[in-house]
């Protein structure tokens, strides 16, 4: 058979196949499904809000935090994106560009990168947008233009930027339903705040049948201590059910994971033998690896 013909069956059943698995995870797929293909070979995940819906989730701070910018041009390419995380990512200026035409956007996360005024430029015609998180960026009162017109913004995060009271003031003249979270003022604070007490996670013996797949939910962290002798690797059970490597954990260390509620966690030894696992709940929380494994 000729050698032009095997290709064109192999991509044939790659694209069957990636079809198939869409259809699994009840995905309504709008635009490319090449782009989610390729969002997803960098690293990121994209969701489906529900089932009876065709509106989209977009996570790129969980695995592809090095390539957002490269992801977000195949963002660009869906339709009924709704929600996009890139908190934490290197997400660039450059990148942002990519948001323009995204205009059913309501929320979108951009804490902890390095996106300036100019970046923010980009969001001006994201009218949709309720939700926008730019806590610990480099931005300045030179946004506040670019976000006067955001008519629905109801949550707006600016703690650690560079906006001052008078930006604030702009901004909430011109939203009046608007909420600007600027975090505490540390020099009014007499007395250091008591560390947040994390919920304990229970730990599951792992057994013939593999740990449930990760289900959405809030974001949160997950502080993993190793209390064993033995150096473990840690997997998240992906929302397909499959095991990704995320890190290593050695004895007697820990590890501060960022993740969602309802996701799971499986443990394992170098070999990728399960010990045990975690299912998270919906706020931050501590997971003990025990002695004993």
């Amino acid at each position: 058979m000729p050698r032009f013909i095997l290709q064109t069956m192999k991509i044939t059943v790659r694209m069957l196949g990636l079809f198939f698995l869409l259809g699994h995870l009840g995905y309504k797929i709008y635009g490319n499904v090449e782009a989610v293909h390729s969002i997803k070979k960098l690293g990121g995940l994209v969701l489906g809000v529900a089932q009876d819906n065709a509106e989209l989730e977009v996570d790129l701070h969980l695995g592809a935090g090095e390539k957002a910018d490269e992801a977000l041009a195949h963002v660009a390419r869906l339709q009924n994106v709704v929600s996009i995380h890139l908190g934490g990512t290197r997400v660039t200026d450059a990148g942002l560009v990519h948001l323009k035409n995204l205009r059913g956007l309501r929320r979108l996360h951009l804490e902890k990168t390095a996106v300036s005024d100019m970046g923010l430029m980009n969001i001006r015609g994201l009218v949709k947008l309720e939700y926008l998180n730019l806590y610990g960026t480099k931005i300045s009162d030179k946004s506040v233009e670019h976000m006067k017109g955001l008519k629905g913004l109801r949550h707006l995060y600016l703690w650690q930027t560079n906006v001052t009271d008078e930006g604030v003031k702009q901004l909430e003249q011109a939203l009046p339903l608007l909420q600007v979270e600027r975090g505490a003022d540390l020099t009014k604070i007499a007395q250091p705040l008591p560390p947040v007490k994390r919920m304990d996670l229970k730990w599951i013996v792992a057994g013939e049948t593999m740990p449930p797949k990760s289900v959405y939910g809030t974001n949160i962290s997950v502080l993993f201590e190793n209390k064993s002798k033995k150096n473990i690797k840690l997997f998240w059970v992906s929302y397909e059910g499959d095991p990704k490597l995320y890190g290593e954990i050695a004895a007697g260390r820990t590890r501060d994971q960022n993740t969602y509620g309802s996701n799971t966690w499986l443990v394992c030894d170098e070999k990728e033998k399960p010990f045990g696992y975690f299912i998270t709940g919906q706020k931050d929380a501590r997971a003990l690896i025990p002695s004993g494994i």
